[in-house]
């Protein structure tokens, strides 16, 4: 697939905001309940923390990965596709530059997933992420060693 990977920049932070909203709004829902204040101050004090790469497509934006390295660990702290797009592997090859990403730091690589979230879940776990722990809303998952990604 040939995808290319750009850092955000500040005159993209109302498309990331949407295409957060529109790819978690309903997850986030029933989880918590959507506050559109909360969520867009949340969101913008996210974005400041760490990296977030638009992914593009054909010249278009189609989703965004956005992860922190921290001291001992890799952090993916979003991971959205814009709906249109989702099920063409983009996900898959955001999240394969995140794996090496981690894999070249030699730091696991963690992440969030809201438990309603199902699809997501179901996904990270099928590529080699296992839970740590989950208090009913939220599972903590890390990406588990394996012969060809050692930590």
């Amino acid at each position: 697939m040939d995808l290319d990977f750009r850092q955000a920049v500040s005159g993209d932070s109302e498309w990331l905001f949407d295409t957060y909203q529109r790819t978690m709004r309903g997850f986030v829902a029933v989880a918590y309940g959507w506050d559109e204040n909360v969520q867009r101050a949340a969101f913008a004090k996210s974005l400041r923390q760490g990296a977030c790469h638009i992914v593009m497509r054909e010249g278009n934006r189609c989703g965004f990965v956005h992860w922190e390295v921290e001291p001992d660990l890799v952090w993916l702290r979003m991971l959205c596709i814009v709906p249109g797009m989702q099920n063409k592997s983009i996900g898959s090859e955001a999240m394969a530059k995140l794996m090496s990403l981690s894999s070249s730091l030699q730091k696991p690589l963690y992440l969030h997933v809201l438990m309603c979230n199902r699809v997501a879940s179901d996904w990270y776990r099928r590529i080699g992420f296992v839970e740590i722990e989950n208090d009913g809303k939220v599972s903590s998952m890390v990406l588990a060693p394996s012969p060809s990604r050692p930590l």
